[in-house]
């Protein structure tokens, strides 16, 4: 059969574990070019998107020539998985093309551009340019509308705010489609609901990022690989034959098209009128938009398609759930409000449980983990999850793992062990013990002497002031310390203590000095007093909920350090429990994870602790979309789905699925 050529009737490919619905097949088999695939969480559409591609081979269609985008890489292994599981011969599934927006824009421009800017991939690394662009918007002397400059913040509340409304700016092209060139002024940015000044700087920062190009930026962030290329096509400066654009696709399917932003629209149209024999599939869900903040768009699943293109779009249902049962799906049917059906035969079990004092969340998540490892070869530890808001709520919850002899796995944050506040702290105690050799992995002391230089804030000094220089010599230092954990006390004293600010400095110094006078309890708290750990990260770090997230993780450090008579005992029971994580994790082992990450994903077990009315929804954080993600964080489950929010501030979410707390707090 020629490749572009559909089967008569029926599927051509028959997989191996998985009877398709009705619904499935007519997805996998369709004729149609253009499709989309209105789907409910658990309905299958990862897998029936790998059904496509699978199909599409059948066809005869080379595998090189199918394309999947996504737009997380956890959802690129979700595909990959589904793929696995259907049959597909591992040399065929290797020969797709999957990846991220992301990663095809940044693969298509280095062929462009031929080459590879700096990523600054962290608010840390692009503070500086960021500051640069708002000082230039205050000290510009042609500025026609000074009243006007007022910024919506101050300081790095600024930079946050910048980045964030940038992010913004960049998914939904609003300036490049709403302003293109034209000038920016009060009435401009008012009729876009903007900030002046904001605006501003904004255009100032993209033209000292970009140099003044539009393909050769002295550096990218987070999505600007995207942005970038997306405006390369809005403004005609790409060429239809443009080395490294992909021609010849066949086959092309979108995951998570519910979180698709102009620029990734803009991408997704230009594939398709460059490869005007391609098929297209894309499949979301509207009520997993969780993604706002970067212009995420339900509409995009809409009628965009038919209108830019003049093409005609079929539109395919996924209703009914295939991995979680029918209490489940009521429950997600009352809080997206939306018809919801499940075809699942056993029934999810739900548990909904209350906690209240300290400790009683961490044990009732291992009672539960233990539970579940105790029915054997029946329940595989990796299929127990537990999902969090927040990552630094699990430094008292891994202290519970591993104290029980639990293995984990974490996704969406790194182990709390290894994160830079910690690796701060562990560091002075390294320093103040001479013991630096006991952390025997050479990543973390990597990650520890880093930390000494985030947190000072440091840069080494030549002779000619060159700055590329202090950083390749920054860098050999840090390498010769990790080689050599013997020489720390010297890049300590030497490169730290002299080059960090006189207020940073005193605070270190103070910090080792407590360490190794110390006694007894209360070691920690001691230690954090001298350090002052929240003005040291205002320093560097950028925005009001990273400066929480240190405080919640050194309040978690404090409660672990209770008990401990010395630093030594302190800091080898760090170095113990980081190897003890690390060596268990190499086994069958359970997972946590925060609920962005789990987004395509599926557990036996579901676990969602902590939900406080000012924790779950998030304070800070728009209602509708903590709902989206705490609709994505429920059906993520399939078996059993437990439930722990406080007995006095629950969640809101609890009622508004239709769950009840049961009286009395859950056993400590």
């Amino acid at each position: 059969m020629h490749a572009s050529a559909h089967p008569a009737s029926g599927p051509r490919f028959i997989p191996e574990t998985l009877h398709p619905t009705a619904e499935q097949v007519a997805i996998q088999t369709a004729r149609d070019k253009y499709i989309v695939v209105e789907a409910n969480a658990g309905a299958a559409k990862t897998t029936t998107l790998a059904l496509r591609m699978a199909e599409s081979a059948q066809w005869g269609i080379p595998p090189e020539k199918i394309v999947a985008l996504t737009y997380t890489l956890p959802a690129c292994d979700a595909l990959r998985g589904a793929l696995r599981r259907l049959g597909v011969p591992y040399e065929t599934a290797r020969r797709f093309r999957i990846g991220t927006f992301e990663q095809f824009a940044s693969a298509v421009l280095k062929r462009i551009e031929g080459g590879t800017p700096e990523l600054l991939d962290t608010p840390q690394a692009l503070r500086p340019h960021v500051l640069q662009a708002l000082q230039h918007v205050e000290d510009n002397p042609e500025e026609r509308h000074p009243d006007h400059l007022l910024f919506p913040a101050a300081g790095d509340a600024m930079v946050e705010e910048f980045l964030q409304q940038g992010m913004h700016l960049k998914g939904t092209m609003q300036l490049d489609v709403e302003l293109a060139e034209g000038s920016i002024t009060p009435d401009s940015a008012e009729a876009l609901g903007r900030n002046y000044a904001l605006l501003k700087a904004f255009r100032i920062y993209e033209n000292q990022r970009r140099r003044g190009s539009v393909d050769h930026p002295l550096f990218r962030g987070p999505g600007d690989a995207t942005y970038d290329l997306a405006q390369l096509i809005w403004t005609d400066n790409l060429e239809p034959e443009a080395p490294g654009w992909p021609v010849g696709i066949r086959t092309l399917v979108l995951d998570e098209m519910h979180d698709m932003n102009h620029s990734m629209y803009v991408i997704l149209d230009r594939i398709l009128t460059s490869n005007r024999d391609a098929f297209f599939c894309g499949a979301g869900d509207r009520d997993q938009v969780i993604h706002k903040v970067a212009g995420a768009d339900a509409r995009f699943m809409g009628d965009a398609l038919e209108d830019a293109g003049r093409r005609r779009v079929r539109r395919f249902p996924l209703t009914a759930s295939y991995r979680f049962g029918p209490s489940l799906a009521c429950a997600a049917s009352r809080l997206a409000d939306k018809p919801y059906a499940s075809e699942v035969p056993a029934d999810t079990a739900i548990m909904a449980a209350a906690y209240a004092g300290p400790g009683q969340c961490e044990a009732a998540i291992v009672a539960a983990a233990q539970a579940w490892q105790a029915q054997g070869r029946k329940a595989r530890m990796s299929e127990f999850a537990v999902l969090l808001r927040h990552g630094h709520q699990s430094v008292l919850l891994e202290n519970a793992l591993l104290q029980a002899g639990l293995p984990y796995v974490t996704a969406g944050f790194d182990s709390y062990l290894v994160r830079p506040e910690i690796l701060l702290v562990r560091g002075l105690l390294a320093v103040a013990t001479g013991d630096f050799s006991s952390i025997d992995d050479p990543d973390t002391r990597r990650r520890i002497v880093e930390a000494f230089v985030f947190f000072g804030d440091i840069t080494i000094s030549t002779r000619d002031g060159d700055e590329t220089d202090a950083i390749a010599l920054l860098r050999q230092a840090v390498r010769a310390v990790t080689d050599d954990p013997s020489i720390l006390p010297l890049f300590f004293e030497n490169q730290v203590l002299r080059n960090a600010a006189p207020a940073v400095r005193r605070r270190l110094e103070a910090a080792v000095a407590v360490a190794r006078a110390h006694a007894g309890d209360g070691l920690l708290d001691a230690m954090l007093a001298a350090l002052q750990p929240r003005d040291l990260a205002a320093r560097v770090l950028v925005g009001a909920a990273a400066l929480r997230a240190v405080e919640a993780n050194l309040a978690g450090l404090q409660r672990s350090a209770r008990g401990h008579a010395s630093a030594m005992a302190f800091f080898h029971s760090l170095n113990e429990a980081e190897r003890l994580q690390r060596e268990r994790r190499q086994s069958d082992c359970l997972v946590l994870a925060q609920v962005e990450a789990t987004k395509g994903l599926e557990y036996d077990h579901v676990v969602l602790p902590y939900l406080r009315h000012d924790t779950f929804p998030d304070r800070d954080t728009p209602l509708a979309e903590e709902r989206n993600l705490f609709y994505v964080a429920i059906t993520r489950a399939r078996r059993k789905i437990t439930l722990l929010a406080h007995a006095d501030a629950p969640s809101r979410f609890l009622a508004d699925a239709g769950w009840k707390l049961p009286s009395g707090p859950a056993a400590d």
